[in-house]
């Protein structure tokens, strides 16, 4: 997996339109083919309009997933499960992709869903119910990732039911 497949990933799981990043290799000798490939990426850019507009996602929501996915890919879980797929790919022979590449993903993901609960909790108390809502997954997912943060020593507070505790 090269670094624009990763980064599409990244972007599909926070739900992000693809198209927003890519990546072509012009010639500088290329000039009018650099024109053309430029012009076709801000088209489509503009087409797609602000961050988040054409995919239906609230401008707050997008950013603080944006903030929570930059924290999940910084921290370790993210990085010895890239590590460990890394030295796989380098056993099995198979260079330009990961072999795992739903793990990644689903790592990357449950590690995002982490941190945007931790986000969410730095700015107050909120109910676990408005909390799984914000973050589209269920209760169960809520308490998971509250429990995370606490034997983390990340936040110091409580799940009681449905309310979240200081």
């Amino acid at each position: 997996m090269n670094k624009i497949a990763f980064i599409k990933m990244v972007l599909e799981n926070l739900g992000i339109e693809t198209g927003r990043c890519a990546l072509e290799w012009v010639s500088a000798a290329e000039a009018p083919r650099f024109v053309q490939v430029i012009t076709e990426f801000d088209a489509c850019i503009r087409d797609f309009g602000p961050m988040g507009h054409s995919e239906g996602l609230d401008r707050q929501a997008l950013l603080h997933k944006i903030r929570a996915a930059k924290i999940a890919l910084e921290g370790r879980k993210v990085r010895m499960s890239l590590a460990r797929e890394s030295k796989k790919m380098k056993k099995h022979g198979t260079y330009g992709e990961f072999p795992s590449r739903e793990k990644l993903s689903t790592t990357i993901q449950d590690e995002t869903t982490l941190y945007e609960t931790f986000l969410y909790l730095q700015e107050g108390e909120r109910p676990a119910s408005e909390l799984a809502e914000l973050l589209g997954v269920s209760l169960d997912q809520v308490a998971s990732c509250v429990e995370t943060l606490i034997k983390k020593k990340m936040w110091n507070g409580d799940l009681h039911g449905d309310r979240l505790f200081r």
